[in-house]
């Protein structure tokens, strides 16, 4: 969230932390590969022994029925809200934005609608540009059944060498696939550069990605279920330093296929527990935290958006003047006093959402009796 706000607020980011000081901002997008690995094994501790011998028909519609539920209410709500709220901005003449707006279109409101916006259909983000992240996790979630048997059938070598395949997934995101991601004509200063040795694909490609971490959180779950190196990743500071070496990957800015190597091992750390580990987590406040992520994850964009659709109606630009650049940066002061405010807004637009929507709704759809 706090990502977006940057990129917001400062026009492209270097806001809220100069790069010229970290890039530990600049580089959070790597929290949705931690998501990805997370998902996998979450996947895979709920769902595993339910596709252990096999995929039978029940099993996998059940299985999507849950999958559907959790995720696509809020995913349609948050597309719809979008939708509306550009149309109404053209109503009363905000101009486009068309960084956020230049791919919005019928044919976008489609492929969003059926998950399908991440799947190289698009030269850039649509819509509720954060959900690219939901689109991809569903076909994993889709691709997950007929995985499970496999993985677990295999000895642990082969398991292994699994993961060290998706590592290599990673390095081919970063050399191979970052330099043809193409970008629109229509934002020419929106550059994507190899040089940085990122693995951010999204709108494109976005899909090799998420597979990388959504199976690399399925081997993590062979590891914990084999108790593999408990009495060492049972630890809390094994966990401290292990995040600290990703945060000073990030600061560094070193290759993200290097930042994202703790995060495996963060996971296992955090599944295996502690006295420590299990003490924090046990916060309540975290725990809510944990039941809103998903609403504040698919809220926090379309709440950017509507802010900056008033903040453009209220401050119009003289169209007939020529433009001499992208308007001034706030002061950092200013910047982080904004995002505070703003993420307590989220956190109360998050909290509405989760139990008005995303739960009433889960409920409702889990309830449906499943029809042969």
């Amino acid at each position: 969230v706090i990502f977006h706000v940057d990129l917001m607020l400062g026009n492209g980011g270097d806001m809220l932390v100069k790069r010229s000081q970290s890039m530990v901002l600049s580089r959070m997008y790597l929290m949705v590969d931690f998501f990805f690995i997370l998902s996998g094994f979450i996947m895979f501790y709920v769902y595993g022994k339910m596709f252990a011998s096999n995929v039978n028909k029940t099993s996998f519609k059940k299985f999507t029925v849950a999958r559907f539920a959790r995720v696509y209410p809020l995913h349609f709500f948050t597309l719809c809200y979008c939708i509306v709220l550009f149309f109404i901005s053209e109503k009363f003449g905000i101009p486009k934005n068309p960084v956020l707006q230049i791919e919005n279109s019928s044919f976008s409101i489609f492929t969003n609608t059926l998950l399908l916006h991440s799947m190289n259909f698009h030269n850039w983000f649509s819509w509720n540009h954060a959900s690219w992240s939901i689109s991809v996790e569903w076909w994993a979630y889709m691709l997950f059944p007929f995985l499970v048997a496999p993985i677990s059938n295999m000895h642990s070598s082969k398991k292994a060498i699994i993961a060290m395949l998706c590592f290599i997934g990673y390095l081919a995101i970063t050399f191979l696939i970052i330099p043809i991601v193409t970008v629109p004509k229509e934002i020419p200063f929106v550059k994507v550069d190899p040089s940085q040795l990122s693995i951010n694909v999204a709108y494109q490609y976005g899909y090799i990605r998420c597979l990388c971490g959504f199976i690399l959180g399925m081997m993590v779950y062979q590891a914990y279920s084999a108790k593999w190196l408990l009495q060492f990743f049972a630890n809390g500071y094994i966990l401290i330093g292990l995040t600290l070496v990703s945060f000073i990957s990030m600061h560094f800015n070193l290759p993200d296929f290097i930042t994202i190597i703790p995060f495996p091992f963060i996971l296992l750390c955090g599944a295996y527990g502690s006295v420590g580990i299990d003490n924090f987590f046990a916060n309540k406040f975290l725990q809510k935290l944990g039941d809103w992520s998903f609403s504040i994850y698919l809220v926090h964009q379309p709440l950017l958006f509507t802010i900056g659709n008033i903040v453009s109606y209220l401050n119009p630009i003289d169209l007939t003047k020529p433009l001499t650049g992208p308007p001034p940066k706030l002061e950092m002061l200013t910047g982080w006093l904004i995002c505070i405010a703003f993420l307590i807004i989220t956190l109360i637009i998050s909290f509405i959402t989760y139990h008005y929507i995303e739960v009433p709704a889960r409920n409702k759809l889990n309830k449906k009796p499943l029809t042969s």
